[in-house]
C-alpha cells in the first residue's frame, strides 16, 4: 500500500520512516480494518406446545363449568328453602302433587301440576305460582302457607276466610301408638286435643261414649271436619285445639279414644253435658 508524505506530498516507498524528497519523517498510519458490527442476534421465541396449550384451555373450561354448577346448585336450595318460584322455570317442587281438602261429607281433591296449572274438582282449571311467602292462584287470589308434618300438610290462610287445610292424598298416618293429651271442657261440652304426635290423621281415630252419645269431631274455630258420629272421613292430620263435641244425652260421658292401627287405647275422658 503506498504513502504519502504529509509535508510535500511526495510518494514514499511502503512502511519508510522519512519522506525521500523533503527528510520529514513520516508518521504510520495503520489501517483499521473495518470490522463489520454484529448483527444483533434475533430474539428467539420458544413456542409453547401445543398440547400443553390445549390442557390449560381444557382446565379453564372445566373450571368455569364447574363454578356455573355450583352457582346454579346453590341458587336451587336458597330458592328451596325461603319458597317462592326459580328462575330455571320451575315451581316450587313442594307443592306439586294431589292434596286433599277436608269438607264434611267427603274430601275434595286438588291437583298442582309442574306446569302451573291447578286443578280442583268442579272447578275449572287454573293457574298456581309461589310469590316470597304466599301461593297466589289465578295471579289473584294469595294465601300465605305453612307446611307441617314433614312437608304432607299444609295450610292456606288468608285475611277474613276459613283457613284451608290440605293433605298429601293417600298419606299414611304413623304406624306407632302417638301419645295424645286432652283436656275436658262441660261448660261447652268438648273433649279438646292440647298435644298430639305429628302424622296422627283422624281417619284413624275409632271414638266410642259410654253411654252411647251423639258427637261431632271440629278443628280449633268449631268448623265441622266431618258428618255426626264418623271419623272415617276426616283426611286432614289431627292437631291441637281439634275437639270431640258430644251434644247428648245429659249427664256424665265417658269418651273413649282407640288408634286404629294399633288397636291400642289412646284414653278415656269424661265430660259432663
Amino acid at each position: 500500500m503506498s504513502n504519502y508524505c504529509p509535508d510535500c506530498g511526495a510518494e514514499q516507498i511502503e512502511d519508510s520512516k522519512l519522506c525521500s524528497a523533503c527528510g520529514k519523517e513520516i508518521e504510520q498510519q495503520a489501517e483499521i480494518e473495518k470490522q463489520p458490527q454484529p448483527q444483533q442476534e434475533e430474539q428467539q421465541q420458544t413456542p409453547i406446545p401445543k398440547s400443553t396449550t390445549k390442557k390449560s384451555r381444557q382446565k379453564l373450561i372445566i373450571g368455569i363449568a364447574a363454578i356455573i354448577v355450583a352457582v346454579t346448585i346453590i341458587s336451587i336450595i336458597i330458592i328451596y328453602f325461603l319458597g317462592g318460584t326459580t328462575s330455571f322455570g320451575g315451581n316450587d317442587s313442594r307443592f306439586i302433587g294431589e292434596w286433599e281438602q277436608n269438607i264434611v261429607g267427603s274430601p275434595l281433591l286438588w291437583k298442582f301440576n309442574s306446569d302451573g296449572t291447578v286443578e280442583k274438582e268442579s272447578a275449572s282449571t287454573g293457574t298456581w305460582t309461589v310469590k316470597n311467602d304466599q301461593l297466589c292462584l289465578n295471579n289473584s287470589l294469595c294465601y300465605t302457607y305453612e307446611f307441617s308434618n314433614n312437608g304432607s300438610a299444609l295450610v292456606l290462610n288468608r285475611s277474613g276466610e276459613s283457613d284451608i287445610v290440605l293433605t298429601k292424598k293417600d298419606q299414611q298416618g304413623t304406624s306407632q301408638t302417638p301419645n295424645i293429651k286432652c283436656i275436658t271442657n262441660s261448660t261447652t261440652n268438648r273433649l279438646i286435643i292440647t298435644s298430639i304426635d305429628e302424622n296422627v290423621i283422624w281417619r284413624d281415630i275409632e271414638i266410642t261414649t259410654n253411654p252411647i252419645a251423639t258427637w261431632q269431631v271440629q278443628d280449633s274455630n268449631k268448623n265441622q271436619l266431618a258428618k255426626i258420629g264418623t271419623t272415617a272421613t276426616i283426611v286432614r292430620y289431627a292437631t291441637q285445639g281439634d275437639n270431640i263435641y258430644v251434644i247428648d244425652p245429659v249427664g256424665d260421658i265417658t269418651v273413649n279414644l282407640t288408634y286404629i292401627p294399633t288397636n291400642a287405647l289412646l284414653g278415656t275422658w269424661r265430660v259432663n253435658v
